[in-house]
């Protein structure tokens, strides 16, 4: 029975990496996280680089860095033509020192190494 379990899930992960499988709403959110995460720390790095530790201080200080993703809705997906996975769209609403940040956005996510990955240029 276990045998049998554990072949269901590998065939659920390639059918997945295939873009047969609709990505699930609590993946899509961990995937958007980390892209914008990623992105964060990307900005951090540059303004250490150009600004100096100094610069990058005042934004810590100042919070700007700092966000929360308060809610996150999966809306329609549909199979990517020309690459693997899903064009997905989704309703989002950051949290920020600025206020809250409300968007419907598009983006494609697919299966990679570690897990779902989402691409902003859909």
């Amino acid at each position: 029975m276990h045998i049998f379990g554990v072949a269901l899930q590998l065939a659920a992960t390639l059918m997945s990496s295939a873009g047969l499988v609709e990505p699930a709403q609590d993946a899509m959110r961990e995937a958007f996280a980390s892209d914008l995460t990623q992105g964060v720390r990307g900005v951090l790095a540059y303004v250490e680089a150009t600004g100096g530790e100094e610069a990058l201080v005042r934004i810590r200080e100042a919070r700007t860095d700092a966000f929360e993703i308060r809610s996150f809705r999966k809306g329609a997906c549909r199979p990517s033509e020309d690459r693997r996975g899903h064009i997905c769209d989704f309703a989002v609403e950051i949290d920020t020192v600025a206020g809250p940040i409300e968007k419907s956005i598009a983006g494609r996510f697919y299966v990679g190494r570690g897990g779902l990955i989402y691409d902003p240029d859909a």
